[in-house]
């Protein structure tokens, strides 16, 4: 939806209509949502507020140390500008260096800075702006980062009345350093949630973020084919297990407010099994105009990565041995063609560490070696039998 903005003709000494820069500040706030508009936002406020021939606008990231310039809008500029101010104007010229000593909000009129007889002699005017006639620069200081700062800049020919220009870009600076600072915001935020969900894409399970009426507020690829394989139901945006019992877990989890885990195996419409954890957290939630937004509070995911053996079968190895969980992981593991030094590097724990755990797992189950443990493990009954 375009906003038509007032425009006034050309030469009009009248201050500003609050109509044009209420009209103006829509479009500033409008552009923190979508980036692509600056350009048009700075096209409408050169329209309507610069004098005539004045009908370029660019706001830049600029450094003097190192020199170097990135545009981040521009309008009226002629083809290759940006290209030959960043290769060789960036931060060293009249204007950029003195620009530079001004605080955040600030308005500079170049004449109030150096005079147009000085500015004319420099390098920066006779070689690039001369064939324009530019030689004033009305600029607002808008932020900085380091050793750089942003700035909206409006050069033009330095015989034009600039007063109205100044006086509405005095009412506009400081929604469009606001508005710099949301979009910032806002681009970081969308590359936080990019990575997250690109993890969450490659991880080789499926991932749920619910609320506490098990409303999906969020799921990762793979999350259809736990559906498809009949594990779970997805109706109406809500997540349910398709077994009773394995949902009557999830619904007691959610009965506990405090944060906890829970390490299961579900049971699909075939009778097939799937290991399953679900974290209870902390509600999420986040503040915006009115009130607030509930988030997550459980995140679920199904199936086993590579390598990953599934909780019920080291609880079964664990019971039948009377083994600790760490000793029952090690020999499923083994069981499982991993070496010592394997579920060493797997954990993150030293080799001395793993052969005392063994150690333990051998007095505990009768074994003499690993072998023979392999082969114990090998001839337990399978779940279900007597």
């Amino acid at each position: 939806m375009s906003i038509d903005v007032p425009i006034h003709g050309p030469g009009h000494n009248e201050p500003a209509e609050w109509e044009t820069l209420n009209a103006l500040i829509g479009l500033i706030y409008d552009s923190v949502l979508e980036p692509e508009r600056w350009n048009e936002t700075l096209a409408r406020i050169t329209a309507a507020l610069c004098p005539l021939s004045w009908e370029a606008a660019f706001i830049l990231w600029e450094s003097s140390s190192p020199p170097r310039a990135r545009f981040v809008a521009a309008t009226g500029l002629a083809a290759g500008v940006q290209e030959i101010y960043t290769a060789v104007y960036a931060g060293n010229h009249p204007w950029s260096r003195k620009l530079m000593r001004y605080g955040n909000g600030s308005v500079v009129d170049s004449f109030d800075v150096i005079t147009r007889e000085e500015f004319a002699e420099s390098p920066f005017f006779q070689n690039f702006l001369a064939p324009w006639g530019i030689d004033r620069l009305v600029g607002v200081l808008l932020d900085r980062r380091g050793g750089e700062r942003l700035g909206l800049l409006l050069p033009g020919p330095g015989d034009r009345d600039v007063e109205r220009l100044k006086r509405g870009l005095r009412i506009l600076a400081p929604h469009i350093q606001r508005a710099m600072r949301i979009s910032d915001r806002v681009a970081s935020l969308e590359l936080a949630a990019g990575a997250a969900r690109a993890a969450a894409d490659f991880a080789p399970f499926a991932i749920f973020s619910l609320d506490d009426q098990l409303r999906i507020l969020a799921a990762n690829s793979r999350a259809a084919q736990y559906e498809k394989a009949g594990f779970i139901r997805l109706a109406q945006d809500r997540f349910a297990f398709a077994h009773p019992a394995t949902q009557k877990k999830l619904l007691d989890l959610v009965r506990n407010p405090a944060p906890t885990g829970l390490a299961f195996q579900a049971i699909g419409t075939s009778g097939s099994e799937c290991p399953v954890l679900i974290a209870r957290i902390s509600p999420q939630s986040a503040q915006h105009i009115g009130g607030f937004t509930a988030g997550a509070s459980l995140i679920v995911t199904l199936g086993s990565s590579p390598g990953e053996t599934p909780v019920v079968e080291i609880d079964r190895v664990a019971q039948w041995f009377g083994l600790t969980p760490a000793e029952a992981r090690l020999a499923v593991a083994l069981a499982g063609g991993q070496t010592l030094q394997d579920y060493a590097a797997l954990r993150a724990v030293s080799l001395n560490a793993v052969r005392f755990l063994l150690k333990g797992t051998f007095r505990k189950t009768g074994a003499a070696s690993q072998a023979q443990l392999v082969a114990m493990i090998a001839r337990l009954p399978a779940p279900g039998d007597n």
